[in-house]
């Protein structure tokens, strides 16, 4: 299979699974007879042990060859976890399984981003159109699990889930040609403490943990915060759809409009458009401005997220590749998420949607730390 469809299914079986988990888990874990409290705290636990997770899986991927295998096992894994939840729903239970699968599950993020870095260097891949996928799937999942868990029960949630990983577990299994190789004359990759010590690389953390985590609030909280402000859940689905479709828009025409532009500069834009975001978010819950900064999730997210891969693939040798992959989803995508998340939700009863001006504040150093690239280029002669 050409490595281009090969990754597009993948992204497209990944988050159609994430599109489950993300919005609909906490709901499958009520049905359960799991209490609100219990549920933070198993979600809480989730997100710190999905940190250590990316980190410990990509730590043990150190070449390109690893990338498919590691792909099929943690399919396999994360299948076998999940199918668990069936015959295994105590406290206790829930407790273990849902550090496992947050353990193994969210690792498949990095190794599938990590893929795509590899191929863009060895076949010039087209990122955005293999990643659009991923979005669209997102949004079909949200419709179908939702149509599915409302007529049927939350049980779907979890029979949707097991169905999402098999397919992707049999998918990782065909044949990729060519697959991920190593260039020639590149050694072994970096480990990631190689990798954190590179030029240039703590700053791209600190910056791209800003722009991520500044979603935080919006992630966790803006359904409850527009519901509270009198939008029913129906209006709150279709602004989360429009901000995915305007982020499926700009993946489509990556190639075509943004090729040109260095990672740097796709950052900046990223910050521009989240300040604006978080800004009318904090300032009005007006429906046509509601709209607007939907669409703007085109820039504070895909193109904050298209700066980061264009910084691994392109401003970084191979041997760097993985690890920052690694870095970026366990840091930015992650910790820095889950921090925000946090505090976001102890401030809220005192703060309410006035968070969003948080979240902007977090944005504005990241113009002072790209005053300058990320990578140094060689002086000429």
């Amino acid at each position: 299979m050409a490595p281009a469809l090969w990754l597009s299914l993948f992204f497209a079986l990944y988050y159609f699974g994430y599109g489950i988990f993300l919005p609909f888990w906490a709901l499958w874990l009520s049905h359960v007879g799991a209490e609100a409290g219990f549920i933070g705290l198993l979600l809480g636990l989730g997100m710190a042990a999905r940190c250590v997770g990316n980190l410990a899986v990509m730590s043990r991927v150190r070449a390109a060859d690893h990338l498919l295998p590691a792909a099929r096992w943690l399919c396999l894994l994360s299948l076998l976890a999940f199918a668990a939840f069936y015959g295994w729903q105590s406290s206790l239970g829930l407790l273990l399984l849902m550090l496992l699968v947050n353990l193994i599950y969210p690792a498949l993020m990095p190794v599938s981003e990590a893929i795509a870095s590899r191929l863009i260097v060895q076949v010039r891949l087209d990122y955005g159109k293999a990643r659009l996928w991923g979005s669209a799937a997102f949004i079909a999942a949200n419709l179908v699990v939702g149509y599915l868990s409302g007529g049927l029960g939350p049980q779907w949630v979890l029979h949707t889930m097991v169905l999402s990983l098999a397919l992707m577990w049999l998918a990782s299994l065909l044949p990729m040609r060519p697959a991920p190789r190593e260039l020639h004359q590149e050694r072994r990759g970096d480990s990631l403490w190689q990798v954190w010590r590179r030029p240039g690389m703590p700053r791209f953390l600190l910056v791209t943990a800003l722009l991520q985590g500044s979603h935080a609030f919006y992630y966790g909280f803006s359904a409850l915060y527009w519901q509270r402000e009198g939008y029913s859940t129906a209006v709150i689905g279709y602004l989360w759809g429009l901000g995915v479709l305007a982020e499926i828009a700009v993946f489509a025409m990556n190639r075509r409009w943004f090729e040109r532009f260095e990672a740097r500069h796709l950052l900046l834009a990223g910050a521009g458009c989240a300040l604006l975001r978080w800004g009318l978010l904090g300032a009005t819950t007006e429906l046509a401005w509601l709209v607007a900064a939907q669409i703007l999730h085109a820039g504070s997210f895909c193109l904050s997220h298209l700066g980061a891969i264009r910084y691994i693939s392109r401003d970084l040798d191979g041997q760097a590749v993985i690890g920052a992959q690694a870095l970026y989803a366990a840091l930015p995508m992650g910790m820095a998420v889950a921090l925000l998340l946090v505090l976001s939700g102890q401030l809220y009863p005192l703060l309410g949607g006035q968070i969003f001006w948080l979240m902007a504040a977090a944005v504005l150093p990241v113009a002072w730390l790209l005053r300058s690239p990320l990578t140094a280029r060689p002086q000429e002669a």
